[in-house]
């Protein structure tokens, strides 16, 4: 194994242990040995911004400017100006890309996904179109084609596009949630059949597990051993949440007696949930529902001022969750709907696809629903945090 290679692999074990200043220098090691290696300078760059290094980029943009014919080291920092929010630098870097070395299909739809969040709707779909010409057969392409569709409205253009993907994976989260989308833009029944609310979101106030008096008591130790966890600035750049942060190790694995007991009282809400659901082929969700119960990954989440998480899905789950441990009181207005979890909105905007269902946090209270499904937050107005733990369920014969 190569210097490079043990570097690397110590930074991502460190990161995963919370040694946040071995992590770095190993990630920094990493790169200085290979400037050119995308996924190390990605995660030196991700580490220092959840650090609050305000040049959390500056080995990425050295190495960019030093090897401006490096394909893949140039995308990679195009993309991490995209998802910090600097549009027009990566639009600015991808268009010298595609000048200088032509019109590659990675470039233009990275370059329409650039486009489609600046909300230039056309200009992204003209980028997005030439993508998939080029490489008919990419998914990832396909899927910004079909995001940009449907923000323009154009469900019946989108949905040929989204049937074939489900065709060939029939069970992939991102395609059903398209999928959803498109049918609930054309009137089309499909929508009521994947994103059935009144089924699949279901709400369990827990009760406590063995060893604790209440829930109350339960929380007060999770709150406890989850905020000594939560010691980085900032959320990850490539996360769903907006000012807050999140655990970095898998919290299955964490031998915390408080940790260990919710993740035990989740079983049953899980278990009620696959009753439920039953186990018919004909549908997304319930033909994955037959093995055992398995996390896949849990983690924490302290939201802060302002705090929400964008409308997202989970690509590697089956059923994900929100469990609230801590909520501030501006949550309990029914009104304003602060902080509350909402369902059926896509990532970027479409017109006429708002949220259709939520829910009010409370301390205790277990949301479960499908993986596929979009959901994100509302935003907290006032400076009291909300403290969660959430997992990815999958099932394993």
């Amino acid at each position: 194994m190569s210097e490079f290679d043990l570097s690397f692999k110590r930074a991502r074990a460190l990161l995963e242990m919370q040694e946040f200043d071995d992590a770095e220098r190993e990630y920094a090691r990493a790169v200085a040995l290979e400037p050119t290696h995308p996924a190390a300078q990605f995660g030196l760059a991700k580490l220092r911004y959840m650090r609050g290094d305000p040049s959390f980029a500056r080995d990425l943009a050295a190495a960019a400017a030093a090897n401006r014919n490096h394909p893949a080291l140039q995308i990679q920092f195009a993309e991490v100006l995209r998802l910090n929010g600097d549009l027009d630098g990566s639009e600015l870097l991808l268009r010298d890309l595609i000048a200088r070395q032509g019109p590659e299909p990675a470039l233009r739809s990275l370059l329409a996904m650039v486009l489609h969040e600046a909300g230039r709707l056309q200009e992204a779909l003209v980028e997005a179109f030439a993508a998939v010409k080029s490489r008919p057969d990419d998914a990832a392409k396909l899927q910004t084609l079909v995001a940009v569709l449907l923000s323009l409205g154009r469900a019946k253009d989108a949905m040929p596009l989204i049937r074939a993907e489900r065709q060939l994976a029939p069970l992939d989260p991102i395609w059903i949630a398209h999928e959803a989308t498109a049918a609930r833009l054309s009137g089309d029944p499909a929508y009521a059949l994947l994103y059935d609310y009144d089924r699949f979101v279901r709400v369990y106030d827990l009760d406590p597990p063995p060893g604790f008096g209440s829930i109350a008591e339960l929380n007060a130790a999770l709150h406890a051993c989850l905020t000594a966890r939560h010691q980085l600035a900032r959320q990850p750049f490539d996360q769903s949440m907006r000012s807050g942060t999140q655990t970095t190790g898998n919290l299955v694995v964490d031998p915390d007696p408080a940790i260990q007991a919710a993740l035990g009282a989740f079983l049953e809400p899980i278990a009620d949930y696959r009753g439920r659901l039953g186990d018919a082929e004909d549908h997304p969700l319930s033909a994955r529902n037959h093995g055992q119960t398995h996390y896949a990954g849990c983690w924490s989440v302290l939201l802060k001022a302002q705090g929400f998480h964008v409308n997202h899905i989970h690509p590697e789950g089956w059923l994900s969750s929100a469990y609230y441990i801590s909520v501030p009181d501006e949550t309990d207005d029914p009104e304003q709907q602060a902080g509350w979890i909402k369902f059926g909105e896509p990532r970027l905007p479409v017109p006429g696809a708002g949220p259709d269902r939520t829910v009010q946090p409370r301390p205790g209270r277990l949301v479960l629903f499908p993986s596929y499904m979009w959901h994100g937050t509302t935003a907290l107005h006032g400076t009291a945090p909300r403290l969660t733990m959430a997992f990815d369920v999958v099932t394993r014969t």
